[in-house]
């Protein structure tokens, strides 16, 4: 992280907040859940002639994610924002969430205008690398499948979502896998709508279908029950907007975590959690909701940390500029300086 000493001479000066929530398009064919309701909270903030951007997402099912509750956080914390503070300081004045990811981005975007040095450099981090990247295959009908499929030739490593209908269904959708996929890494995705006899049922049949990793089989609350669960290959949990990071708790229960900088507040705070899951020994799967090119580009500043990386679909906003990330040979490739950082 910055220098004590550094840090000190970039901070306390008057700053100024500009917050704005903009309407969003998703990219892409297939048909997601609130599709037409996606929305992007940008934040400006501007210091000593420097200005610095950040975005998250505004995710349409999850609570708290509306302008009101926006509103209210910012208020409540527009004291501590009126002079330019550390990103560390923001885990005082807001609680995880877009807001708090929003701001984060932006503070380290602006000090490293304000430094003159590259935002990697300031976190203590290598540059950005281009990084393999899961492609997630959706819930589809299966003609929609196939295509998907088809698309995907070029990523190694393939999320596969399970859990949209019976069992018979889940079978289904891995025999279509290993039909047109045989060569991917695969791993499985299934929101959390498994019971545990049917994780039991499941278990054998994803191990002979090749798959390495297993996210979120249960319900939350019936989590408990993966402790004593014996397992062919590590089972890991997301970690939800708002949910503490008890690290200790879920490591007795999945053998790693999945997590969005959104959700934990900011690239500092997703740092902070990874590090913490790399000394436990455990699995980290960073993801993302579907972002902006400003918001993936943060998201690629944490990658050294994770042990994989999924492919955002992208999102689209106004004043978004031609500075995007681009995927080359499955891998993600970072994008210049010019858009963030």
């Amino acid at each position: 992280m910055l220098d004590p000493a550094f840090l000190r001479s970039l901070t306390g000066t008057p700053m100024r907040v500009r917050c704005a929530v903009l309407p969003a398009r998703l990219s892409g064919a297939w048909p997601a859940p609130g599709a037409g309701e996606w929305a992007v909270l940008r934040v400006t903030l501007a210091n000593a002639g420097s200005a610095g951007q950040g975005e998250a997402t505004l995710v349409p099912c999850v609570d708290g994610h509306g302008p009101g509750v926006l509103r209210e956080q910012l208020a409540a914390a527009q004291d501590g924002l009126e002079r330019m503070i550390s990103p560390v300081e923001l885990p005082g004045l807001l609680p995880p969430g877009p807001l708090r990811s929003a701001l984060d981005l932006a503070l380290w975007d602006l000090l490293a205008k304000r430094s003159g040095q590259r935002a990697w450099k300031l976190l203590g981090m290598p540059p950005p690398r281009p990084v393999p990247a899961i492609r997630t295959v959706p819930l589809v009908a299966p003609d929609l499948l196939r295509e998907e499929l088809r698309d995907s030739e070029g990523f190694a490593f393939l999320r596969l979502k399970l859990g949209g209908g019976d069992v018979a269904d889940d079978l289904v959708r891995l025999a279509a896998v290993r039909r047109l996929r045989p060569d991917a890494w695969l791993m499985a995705d299934a929101g959390g709508a498994w019971d545990l006899d049917r994780l039991r049922r499941m278990l054998p049949v994803l191990k002979a279908h090749g798959v390495r990793l297993l996210e979120q089989p249960l319900p939350q609350a019936e989590s408990g029950a993966l402790a004593a669960l014996r397992r062919p290959f590590p089972i890991i949990t997301g970690l939800a907007y708002g949910q503490s990071a008890d690290l200790e708790r879920l490591g007795a229960r999945y053998d790693g975590i999945s997590l969005r900088l959104d959700a934990v507040g900011g690239l500092t705070a997703a740092l902070g959690i990874m590090e913490q899951a790399g000394q436990r020994g455990l699995v980290v799967l960073l993801d993302s909701p579907p972002a902006t090119a400003l918001s993936c580009a943060a998201v690629l500043h944490a990658a050294p940390g994770a042990d994989y990386v999924n492919l955002p679909r992208w999102l689209r906003a106004p004043g978004d500029g031609a500075a995007r990330p681009r995927v080359e040979g499955g891998m993600l490739i970072p994008p210049s300086a010019l858009l963030w950082g």
